[in-house]
């Protein structure tokens, strides 16, 4: 149920695209402490398969060096999911649960762990693993000798059906029995199935759009996405990066969705 009162299901987007400004998370991070610990325990986890310290990278000054760095899939990857995961807390902290999940293209992986087919562990070790992947640019597709390394790795995880309803960004279906399958979790093609999961998720009832990551990109596109002669209704798309201050005051998504 809406905060406002109307009915309808929740869909929480975890983005991929830009990455993560320093301001956003800085401001985030000063303001709740549930935020920056999170983070903290991300980066702990995520540091010993890169090569400087991550959090040093997501706070570095905008300019620099080292802030250049989070272009670079090494980092670009494992920042994107440290971020989307303590957003993901945060929101939970405030009583804002998703009735179903979405994770587009690098956003895949923090949408996969809410869903609760990789616990915290696991899923650290699988986006450290991916970001240690040759292949250049985000986005590049990876060599095949390394994605089977990397298919083995994920072999010896233990993955678990969703717990929570995620719709997949490559097929646009909702993911089943091939959660379970390391090769589903590899990166996949370049071409992403946005406005077909939107068009499904809008047919099962969502109405109310929520988007995990550093900017409001999938919001933006969600207008043109849904189907002829619907709209988002005023005030039902959000974004963490750039609503968060509407959503901890309890102007989105309030208590009563489906428990997580």
């Amino acid at each position: 149920m809406f905060a406002d009162g109307r009915e309808g299901r929740v869909a929480f987007l975890f983005s991929a695209g830009a990455s993560p400004g320093p301001g956003t998370v800085r401001e985030l991070a000063a303001a709740h402490p549930l935020f920056a610990e999170t983070l903290d325990g991300l980066c702990a986890r995520l540091d010993p398969y890169l090569q400087l310290p991550l959090k040093r990278v997501m706070f570095a000054d905008p300019g620099t060096r080292t802030s250049a760095l989070l272009g670079r899939a090494p980092f670009a990857g494992p920042a994107l999911f440290a971020l989307q995961v303590a957003q993901y807390r945060l929101l939970r902290s405030w009583g804002v649960r998703p009735d179903v999940l979405f994770g587009h293209a690098a956003g895949r992986m923090a949408a996969a762990h809410a869903a609760g087919v990789l616990s915290f562990a696991d899923a650290c070790h699988v986006v450290g693993a991916l970001a240690r992947l040759p292949g250049g640019a985000p986005g590049e597709a990876p060599p095949r000798s390394a994605l089977a390394a990397c298919g083995r790795a994920l072999a010896a995880l233990r993955l678990c059906p969703p717990r929570i309803p995620l719709v997949s960004d490559v097929t646009a279906r909702p993911v089943t029995a091939e959660a379970i399958e390391p090769g589903f979790w590899l990166p996949g093609p370049p071409t992403r199935r946005f406005a077909d999961a939107v068009a499904l998720l809008h047919r099962n009832g969502v109405r109310t759009w929520l988007e995990l990551g550093p900017e409001d990109t999938l919001t933006r596109a969600l207008p043109g996405c849904l189907p002829p002669g619907t709209a988002s209704a005023p005030g039902s798309a959000y974004a963490v990066a750039r609503d968060w201050a509407v959503l901890e005051a309890g102007g989105g998504p309030g208590p009563g969705n489906a428990p997580a």
